[in-house]
């Protein structure tokens, strides 16, 4: 019998199975706590020790059913610089970390002064809306303040193999979260690596290897041997994947964050949707950055302080019926990098009748699930189905059924706990 191994090294969690190479079955799923991050002010990193000593001791907890190969998927927008001996300049910094958005005392942030640069001009080069949580801002900002002839920037997953033997490759998905990348050329962008080069007196900003095909990125000794670790790929392509969506499926992913997706021969260039390279030469169009579980948990965690009680019961147990009574009248583009942010969220158009628990449970909940409603308007051809993926919000009863009345589609809610493992286990039998 023959195994892969299985990582998901998610943003709070990293998820780890088997899956048999013959039969393609899944089996001994585990999950542990990412090491927690270092988080001072607006800065949010994770020691690079912590996290390859996570990894080589999950291979060995698997090694006594003798594994032959390694796939995996990672969360995006995060990084690690090396310097031309690849050796950490930097620990893993996550999406997570705002320094780049605060001024230097030399000047503006990075944050402005790169959005200043090239906001006209990214989407059209990267697919991508410009964000502040992009690792190309926070490396023009590491740049601006530290002096270094020459910098390569590894995703997680390329920073982990530095303990092993790495063959400098890179999937285009983890490639192009970094922000740097041309989407039709699949290469770093020249105008970007040039301002950076220009903005750090001289850097120079090196990647490893572009590809657009799944292949062995390097090796990992386990039990004295070299086991194959192949290029990861981004963990919202994987989930997309996992949860069973096709050509002819719209993608509902809801958790901490959350997307729609679909899956394209040639995603659309349209304003509304963003452009992401998917997997066996496929495109993704998506709309990224939904308000979902993160909003949801905050303002779960300030109704708690208010009253003492728990809000997650509430709105788990508002009724379809009730759902349908009510406008949908919170707003919650509560951070900067969300879908539709303009200047912060909130509570607008209630009148006397409307101030009562069940009421606003219900503004809530349908406010919530509207967004996917309005951002599903902006994919087209209609799709045949809606598969509704992600963690625990997206099995909510009420959720499917509000989706199917409003957009006139079947849904179909994913079978699956883990996406991304299926995702994996699928990548895996096709190598």
């Amino acid at each position: 019998m023959s195994y892969s191994l299985l990582l998901d090294f998610g943003a709070t969690r990293i998820k780890s199975a088997l899956v048999d190479d013959t039969t393609g079955q899944i089996e001994h799923v585990q999950s542990r706590a990412c090491t927690p991050a270092i988080c001072h002010g607006a800065q949010f990193e994770i020691p690079l020790a912590e996290l390859t000593h996570d990894f080589l001791e999950i291979c060995k907890i698997y090694e006594g059913y003798d594994f032959k190969r390694i796939f995996v998927c990672s969360q995006m927008h995060g990084f690690v610089l090396c310097d031309e001996k690849e050796q950490p300049l930097t620990e893993y910094i996550s999406w997570q970390d705002e320094r780049a958005t605060l001024p230097l005392s030399s000047g503006p942030s990075s944050w402005e002064l790169f959005s200043n640069a090239f906001d006209s001009t990214f989407k059209e080069k990267t697919g991508m809306r410009l964000r502040s949580c992009f690792p190309v801002v926070k490396i023009l900002d590491y740049v601006r303040q530290h002096r270094a002839d020459y910098i390569k920037v590894l995703s997680l997953p390329e920073a982990l193999l530095l303990v092993g033997k790495p063959s400098h490759q890179v999937h285009i998905t983890m490639a192009a979260g970094s922000g740097m990348v041309d989407f039709t050329s699949c290469q770093p962008d020249k105008d970007m690596c040039d301002f950076l080069h220009q903005e750090g007196k001289g850097t120079k900003i090196a990647f490893n290897t572009i590809s657009k095909q799944v292949i062995p990125a390097g090796t990992v000794e386990i039990n004295h041997r070299d086991i194959p670790v192949y290029t990861a790929i981004g963990d919202h392509q994987c989930a997309v994947w996992g949860a069973g969506n096709t050509l002819e499926t719209l993608s509902f992913n809801i958790g901490t964050g959350s997307q729609v997706s679909a899956i394209c021969t040639q995603a659309p260039n349209i304003p509304q949707t963003e452009r992401r390279h998917f997997l066996n030469g496929l495109e993704l169009q998506t709309i990224t950055h939904i308000p979902a579980g993160r909003v949801l948990a905050a303002l779960m965690d300030f109704y708690h302080a208010l009253t003492g009680r728990d809000g997650w019961e509430h709105f788990t147990a508002v009724p379809l019926e009730k759902i349908q009574q009510v406008t949908g009248r919170f707003n919650l583009s509560f951070f900067k990098d969300a879908w539709n942010y303009t200047d912060g969220g909130g509570i607008t158009g209630l009148t006397l009748t409307d101030l009562n628990e069940p009421i606003l449970w219900a503004e809530l909940f349908r406010s919530f699930a509207q967004q996917y409603v309005r951002a599903a308007n902006y994919f087209s051809p209609p799709r045949k189905q809606l598969v509704l993926s992600g963690g625990k919000l997206a099995k909510l009863p009420a959720l499917a059924g509000f989706f199917e009345q409003e957009l006139s589609m079947s849904v179909h809610l994913s079978a699956q706990t883990d996406e991304t493992l299926v995702g994996l286990a699928k990548l895996a039998q096709e190598i």
